[in-house]
């Protein structure tokens, strides 16, 4: 199958400022099925809490600024026999372009050097398409002048222009729509290192996105299709996604299809390659903006909506392997050539720190996201971006009903995130759909979905709902309708809310699923139980990524922990969870955006052994002594100026305690250190002072819990600043940095383990850490041995 089989594999990780959930579940996946496969596997990385792992996968984590410096240092030293850049993000191509002739032997897995290059470097990208006869806008790159003005009569306006730095960094896109703009643009200040960049405006043009994989034989499958409901223009990550493209017919998406396969042949991806398209409906004109040769957040996101298992075909495909002779996790086969079908819509809308309106353009402004299923699209926008629960779309209608209509218009015209809102609000007010649509590039479709979403609120509002529109309204989602009362009191064949299955996964291998349910409207449930007690985990909204990332990595630590100790875990949130692929048949998940769970009794009470609560935003359940919650609360709060804190994660059974992880903290010189895993340098004076008062805190606690406390050093003495119950933010570098696994702790105690009497301070203080996470500012990580780190500790502690 495989006929040259690297041993050694080096993976350049994503950096700090990309940092995002969906590139460390990509990761994890990866190296778990490459470690399954018996490879030795590196990874170069800026923050080793970003791997969502405690390094059981890796035969080395280097911990250094990914930098095409580091990797070939690393190349020279260590000798992998290949590299993998195709889940790092954009840097980890632009590291592959740079070291061509470099590394000798050494193998680039998946992205290679010209499509690498090709992402960075549009005129190569340019000549690349319209050598292959692909669709492509015309473009130039110079610092002429005289070149460019020559190049912008010949395409006329409206154009989009910016400067392109040697850096590879650059001013962003500007909107250009007549020649004084331009003037105004080229008068700007000039930089000697920067070139213009001109290329034909596609200013709302309908964009898509096509994901294909492909083998080295040439065998390759379309994975799925995403939408921007939001038209070119606005960031493709400002935009609400939705999976699969509706809006195009048959011979539209096959003529798109076909150039996305033809792309990954031209510059020979292995493995896999999202493709962006510009699509004019009215003159059928379509060109490709860009591709992306690697894992990105669209890929996880379609991983999620058509349950394919990206990052592990990514990886194989990347290694050799057939395309219809993939492994999945316990070496099961896995045909990678079928393409999936999905019976659902997928929706991703962004999320904003503020709810203040911010106006789109082409710069990100979002700072999170959120995914919600349905069977129809009225249903994922009321989960999703019209859930008053999570937009405050009521506040935001009440503002946009205080606009005249001039003033209405002028939101139309320049676009904000509360866009879906304000087309509600014009379609209020009688606002021709045509007019719209042209206003805004968004495609009657959606109009109309958003006018079907109109008509029911208003029967709702005039409290006009009965037998004959109910089946319609639970199947738009809308749900808050007395937890969707007429129906669960209703003797007719539609009896209540029940919960339907997504298996979407069309493979050779009928036993591969991804368990995931919708709480829905029917008649019938496809949910199967084994006979296993269950803990039933309720996941939290997610506001930001820091949350998303903790969030991911707790379930991740239950779920495993779950398993292990023989129990079934059943995930009940209000939006998925993108779980690594080798949890995905360990795991029921229950997308519940209403929290009907409660009232329908799908899962019989005297199988639920436990319900972890970790969502601090579910209403509690009647049995409240069933619940541990997990979500922290803050429960003391002292302010105290020192420059020397710690951290201390504390699990309990309600009688002795466990201390299995210590974070200290120096501020000096105006920067900040912080060192993992301080137990192990904890003087024992120390180690008793803190006890002392950690028993005098839980002397009031009686069953099996986790805390943080806080410690600050003032005149000598270390004094208790914040105790938090559940778990922090913090939670991740306390379980990275602690050979004591605190949340399979956690498990094992709500099971009923107790942690045994008269431990000494040592026992309760136990770490066998050989490695320790120092980090600098909040930013700079480096992961040390011992001698190294007390080398470093000894230095941060030496007085001026």
């Amino acid at each position: 199958m495989v006929e040259v089989r690297p041993h050694s594999i080096l993976i350049i990780g994503p950096t700090t400022s990309d940092k995002n959930v969906d590139l460390s579940t990509a990761v994890y996946d990866t190296v778990d099925i490459l470690h399954q496969l018996g490879y030795k596997l590196s990874v170069i990385v800026e923050d080793p809490t970003s791997l969502l792992s405690s390094g059981k996968f890796f035969d080395r984590i280097i911990v250094e600024r990914v930098t095409g410096e580091h990797v070939l240092n690393f190349v020279h030293e260590y000798h992998p026999d290949a590299i993998l850049p195709t889940v790092g993000d954009r840097n980890a191509l632009g590291i592959v372009s740079s070291l061509n002739g470099k590394i000798d032997n050494v193998k680039i897995l998946g992205s290679n050097y010209m499509a690498s290059l090709a992402t960075f470097k549009r005129e190569l990208f340019i000549k690349k398409l319209t050598d292959n006869k692909l669709p492509v806008i015309n473009f130039i790159s110079s610092d002429d002048e005289k070149e460019i003005y020559s190049f912008i009569r010949s395409i006329g306006f409206p154009i989009i222009a910016r400067r392109r730095y040697s850096n590879r960094h650059s001013s962003g896109w500007t909107n250009i729509n007549n020649l004084f703009e331009l003037d105004n643009f080229m008068a700007l200040e000039d930089i000697d290192d920067s070139r213009i960049e001109i290329e034909r405006s596609i200013r709302g043009f309908s964009e898509y996105s096509f994901t294909v994989v492909r083998d080295r034989f040439d065998n390759s499958a379309l994975i799925g299709t995403i939408e921007d409901i939001e038209p070119i223009g606005i960031h493709h990550l400002d935009s609400n996604l939705i999976s699969p493209a509706i809006s195009l017919n048959d011979s539209k998406l096959q003529r798109m299809r076909t150039a996305s396969l033809k792309l990954a042949q031209a510059f020979d991806i292995v493995g896999i390659c999202t493709v962006h398209f510009a699509y004019n409906h009215k003159t059928n004109e379509y060109f490709i903006t860009e591709f992306i040769p690697r894992l990105s957040e669209e890929s996880k996101f379609l991983e999620y909506a058509t349950s394919y298992p990206i990052a592990t075909a990514t990886a194989e495909l990347a290694l050799g392997y057939h395309l219809d002779k993939l492994k999945l996790d316990g070496g099961r086969g896995f045909n990678g050539a079928s393409e999936p079908f999905v019976d659902h819509i997928t929706s991703r809308f962004p999320q904003w720190g503020t709810s203040a309106q911010k106006y789109l353009g082409p710069s990100k402004t979002s700072n999170s996201s959120i995914v919600v299923n349905g069977f129809s699209v009225e249903e994922v926008f009321n989960k999703g971006a019209l859930n008053d629960k999570l937009n405050s779309n009521t506040d935001r209608r009440k503002a946009l009903e205080e606009l005249d209509d001039d003033q209405l218009f002028e939101k139309i015209i320049h676009p904000t995130n509360w866009m879906l809102d304000v087309l509600l609000e014009a379609l209020r007010r009688k606002f021709e759909m045509p007019v719209l649509s042209e206003i805004t590039g968004i495609t009657m479709p959606y109009l109309t979905v958003l006018s079907n979403i109109l008509k029911t609120n208003t029967a709702i509002e005039n409290n006009e709902i009965g037998q004959d529109n109910i089946e319609r309204l639970v199947e738009m989602g809308f749900k808050g309708i007395g937890e969707s009362k007429l129906l669960l009191d209703t003797d007719d064949i539609v009896t209540k809310t029940v919960v339907k299955s997504k298996r979407s996964i069309s493979v050779s291998n009928k036993n591969y699923n991804n368990q995931n349910f919708f709480v829905t409207s029917g008649i019938s449930s496809d949910l199967v139980l084994n006979d296993k007690n269950k803990i039933i985990v309720r996941s939290p909204i997610i506001t930001s990524k820091r949350d998303v990332m903790v969030r991911q990595f707790v379930l991740t630590q239950l779920i495993k922990s779950i398993d292990q100790n023989g129990l079934e875990a059943v995930v009940i949130g209000r939006e998925p969870w993108t779980a690594p692929l080798g949890m995905r048949e360990k795991v029921i998940e229950i997308d519940d955006p209403y929290m009907e769970m409660q009232s329908l009794n799908l899962i019989p009470k005297d199988s639920i052994f436990k319900t972890i609560d970790f969502s601090r935003h579910l209403i509690d359940t009647d049995d409240n002594s069933n619940v541990f919650q997990i979500s922290s609360k803050l429960m003391k709060d002292i302010t105290i100026p020192s420059e020397i804190s710690l951290r201390a994660m504390v699990v309990t059974d309600g009688n002795n305690y466990l201390v299995p992880s210590v974070i200290y903290r120096k501020e000096r010189d105006g920067h900040s250190f912080e060192i993992s895993s301080y137990n192990n340098f904890l003087p024992i004076e120390d180690r008793s002072a803190l006890s002392k008062l950690i028993e005098q805190e839980l002397e009031n606690y009686t069953d099996v819990n986790v805390f943080n406390f806080e410690f600050a050093k003032s005149n000598g003495h270390w004094i208790i600043t914040k105790v938090y119950q559940g778990m922090t933010n913090d939670i991740i570098r306390h379980e990275l940095a602690s050979s004591v696994h605190v949340i399979d702790t956690l498990v094992k105690l709500i099971l009923g383990n107790k942690i045994e009497d008269n431990k000494t301070l040592e026992e309760i203080y136990q770490n066998v850490d050989d490695r320790y996470l120092l980090t600098i500012d909040d930013k700079r990580y480096n992961l040390l041995r011992y001698d190294a780190i007390k080398e470093q500790i000894d230095k941060i502690q030496k007085e001026d």
